[in-house]
């Protein structure tokens, strides 16, 4: 409804079940965002690698799938685009980044895009599309 009344494209956030998935989708959401909002702060939170494979497999190509949260490293992004996300966004970091200001946060994009492409390297993949073993996640999406 509100896709239809903006012309803007809908982007669910927060998403962590595939059944919630698919009700976005069918509701008009053009992508689904799994992120926990920082939820990893408490003990037995789900985190958006385990609950990303079914989000993915639920929303099929119906909409494009993002995801947040733990994304620290290369192999982190490597492995979230294994996993099917179509974008990975960064949380904490960019923001602890900005104590150096505009510079700190260039730094940061720069480290991370070098380590994302020394995984690949090292695995042995052109694309995170060829690196399905790096994506092995444990799978406990809640209930």
């Amino acid at each position: 409804m509100v896709a239809a009344r903006t012309g803007l494209p809908v982007v669910v956030k927060g998403v962590l079940r595939p059944e919630d998935a698919l009700r976005c989708t069918q509701a008009g959401a053009g992508a689904v965002w799994v992120s926990n909002h920082g939820g990893r702060q408490l003990d037995r939170t789900a985190s958006t690698a385990a609950c990303l494979p079914d989000v993915v497999a639920a929303v099929g190509d119906q909409a494009e799938v993002y995801v947040d949260g733990g994304i620290r490293t290369g192999l982190d992004v490597v492995a979230a685009l294994a996993l099917g996300a179509r974008a990975v966004f960064l949380g904490r970091s960019p923001l602890l980044a900005l104590l150096d200001g505009v510079v700190g946060v260039g730094r940061l994009h720069r480290e991370l895009l070098a380590l994302t492409v020394e995984t690949l390297r090292l695995a042995g993949c052109r694309t995170p599309g060829d690196a399905p073993g790096l994506a092995a996640a444990e799978r406990t999406t809640p209930r």
